[in-house]
């Protein structure tokens, strides 16, 4: 296996790639700008060309952010020869401040790397860049959190992040790539750095979002149980604490439901879908009541999903259907059970709180009562 292969840096990169499928010119921005990101294959057209390859550079700077273009950097370099990489590691020697350079040789190593020398070599380009850079999206990217088969290099990388935090407390792009190293590594001290962050971006949803993300993925720091639904419910009340935008504090218990759902803990969603459909929120009546019917039909009470989704109709939530249309996801299992009648008095409520929609909720109407099955489209997700 090459030293540095990390799950989720392929994972990461891959999705980048395919991310820049799907922008404008994104490819073409990829493929041009390998020559001039990695170092081309051709020296001699690179020079002959140079104006060619600025262009696309330039262009990639402008459309992807400065994290984006660290992992492209990094994941091209798995693509360089040998000798290229040694030219790289010459070029160093002259001009050690080269962050780019450094990049492309994590990049490398991380994918080729296989010998003892390359492992040393990774070790030290990581650990320079957490040390002088501690600030730069590449010191956040996960190449440069765990360095595989090298115990002595990650508690040096280790190291390097509590003084960095000692020195540099009030610096965010620090604390940023702090937290992403200590997230799955100290809980507690992943969860202090998110505080001093929302502390000093209070309007910044990020923070509270990525507190949830914490809680829900490696529990919460100091609070023992074994009970989901307590365990959540701690959780919203820490992130609520960091929560400042209004709107935002009404539909967080909706938020965290919906993500607890999605990661299969039926009691912990639960849990926060009953605090939603007490809010004011006015997604809370329509989203929570399809969220619990949902769980219902997971746990097996069929009575208890029909109702969530009757409820779900009712006058109180014409505010948000007329405005984001009804959702047609909990209909859709209902419908699998054989439940029509169910289904067609949702379909028959929902036609005066989306008015708009009332053509197409006739039309589905008809269908379920001649034995056809409705194609609900996206409103079926």
């Amino acid at each position: 296996m090459a030293v540095g292969f990390i799950g989720d840096v392929k994972c990461a990169a891959e999705t980048l790639m395919q991310t820049l499928k799907s922008v404008p010119f994104g490819i073409a921005i990829a493929q041009l700008s390998f020559g001039v990101l990695i170092g081309s294959a051709e020296p001699q057209r690179t020079r002959q060309s140079n104006r060619a390859y600025e262009m696309p550079r330039a262009l990639a700077g402008v459309l992807l952010p400065e994290s984006l273009q660290t992992i492209l950097v990094m994941h091209l370099a798995r693509d360089i020869t040998k000798a290229q990489a040694g030219e790289l590691e010459a070029d160093l020697k002259k001009k050690p401040e080269n962050l780019e350079d450094r990049l492309k040789l994590i990049g490398y190593y991380s994918w080729n790397g296989q010998t003892e020398n390359d492992r040393q070599r990774l070790r030290t380009h990581v650990v320079w860049v957490i040390e002088n850079r501690p600030d730069h999206p590449a010191a956040g990217e996960a190449m440069l959190r765990d360095l595989p088969d090298d115990n002595e290099g990650n508690a040096m990388i280790l190291n390097l992040w509590n003084e960095n935090l000692d020195k540099r407390r009030d610096d965010r792009g620090v604390l940023k790539n702090a937290e992403k190293f200590f997230f799955g590594k100290d809980p507690l001290k992943a969860e202090q750095i998110i505080h001093r962050l929302a502390e000093s971006e209070p309007s910044n949803q990020e923070w509270p979002k990525e507190l949830a993300s914490l809680y829900r993925m490696v529990g919460v720091p100091g609070f023992e149980t074994n009970n989901s639904a307590e365990r959540a419910l701690e959780a919203y009340k820490r992130v609520l604490s960091v929560t400042r935008d209004p709107a935002a504090r009404e539909g967080l218990a909706g938020e965290m439901a919906d993500a607890e759902f999605k990661s299969g803990d039926f009691d912990a969603a639960s849990e926060l879908a009953q605090i939603h459909l007490k809010s004011s929120d006015r997604s809370a009546v329509h989203r929570a009541n399809i969220l619990l019917g949902r769980i219902s039909l997971r746990w097996g009470d069929l009575i208890g999903a029909k109702q969530f989704l009757l409820d779900s109709s009712k006058p109180e939530a014409a505010a948000y259907v007329r405005l984001f249309s009804p959702s047609m996801v909990l209909a859709k299992e209902l419908l699998a059970k054989g439940e029509q009648e169910t289904v067609i008095q949702y379909l028959t409520n929902c036609q005066s709180l989306w008015p708009r929609g009332e053509e197409i909720l006739s039309l589905w109407i008809e269908d379920l009562r001649h034995g056809r099955t409705p194609d609900f489209g996206n409103l079926a997700k």
